[in-house]
């Protein structure tokens, strides 16, 4: 049978290799928002968010639980206080059932398959995520009967994943969306905007389906937009010619496509509503290019609305 592992028996025999998280100095005066928080999935997002927590509420439990290999560099560098492999189903029921509250930091058809799994030791603790879209989860976990979900998006990231980079300071100023069922807890939203407040990120409530149409837009089409321009660069034999504008655009190419078929399974409609409004976008400007005089209002018209957008977003 697997056996929990534990921080101060993990490394017993010597020091850490990896430096231990840094104490954040102006950590907030506030009661911690759980006693015992489980994060499954110990991936930059959910690493980031056990740093930021365990600099902010030292005696806070925090367990994890990921790849056996993940668990242990978890405890090396003193992230979590135990873990267990998700492999280890029965374990993993078994650490679920002593969390107060739950983050699921995994895909979001992970998310809704742990949940269903999971579902009778988290009825009645809270239950958050970090998935991409929204309203699939929300609805699971209102048809699983989980009143103390409440759905959750970071707006923050690296352009690498993974434990290695987790960050303390990752969600420092940046908007966390939050959306809950009309049927949820109150208490449940309330412990959940403290959780999103603990790690300095700013909870923005919001209706997912509205909150799934928008991201559609500023996050999922981009991505899909910059592979679909590495794809033609690279039928193109044009990589040569390539430069910092083409280097700019495709930072957010290539990104995990176990996180990212998730996301865009599960928001294809928003996605293709988005999809179809830059599509009609763009063939006004290739029919523009084709008429004998090009319409050069628009393009400065264009380029004005680009620089407004940048500037706004970049101040």
């Amino acid at each position: 049978m697997a056996r929990r592992i534990k921080r101060d028996e993990a490394f017993s025999g010597g020091p850490a290799t990896s430096p231990a998280v840094t104490i954040v100095v102006d950590a907030p005066l506030r009661p911690p928002p759980a006693c015992h928080l489980v994060v499954v999935g110990m991936g930059l997002v959910g690493g980031s968010l056990c740093r930021a927590l365990r600099a902010a509420y030292p005696a806070l439990r925090l367990s994890g639980v990921d790849r056996q290999g993940i668990i242990e560099l978890a405890l090396e560098q003193q992230i979590v206080d135990d873990g267990v492999a998700a492999d280890d189903d029965g374990a993993v029921h078994a650490l679920l059932a002593e969390a107060d509250a739950v983050v699921l930091s995994l895909p979001v058809l992970a998310v809704i398959a742990t949940m269903e799994r999971h579902r009778d030791v988290l009825t009645g603790t809270l239950v958050t995520d970090t998935g991409s879209t929204k309203a699939a989860v929300v609805d699971a976990a209102r048809a699983l009967g989980l009143r103390c979900f409440v759905g959750g998006h970071p707006m923050a990231g690296k352009s690498s994943g993974g434990l290695a980079w987790a960050d303390a300071r990752l969600f420092d100023g940046a908007r966390w969306f939050l959306c809950a069922d009309t049927e949820v807890e109150p208490q449940a939203l309330a412990r959940a905007r403290a959780l999103v407040t603990a790690v300095g990120a700013d909870p923005v409530e919001v209706d997912a389906a509205d909150h799934d149409r928008d991201v559609a837009l500023t996050s999922h089409l981009p991505h899909l937009l910059a592979n679909v321009l590495a794809e033609a660069v690279l039928a193109a034999s044009a990589t040569d010619a390539a430069g910092g504008s083409l280097r700019d655009i495709l930072k957010v190419a290539g990104a995990p496509i176990e996180v990212w078929g998730d996301t865009i399974s599960t928001n294809r409609v928003a996605i293709g509503t988005a999809l179809d409004d830059v599509i009609a976008r763009l063939t006004t400007l290739r029919r523009d290019l084709d008429s004998p005089q090009l319409d050069t209002e628009r393009l400065k018209e264009l380029f004005a609305h680009g620089r407004a957008l940048r500037e706004r977003l970049h101040g």
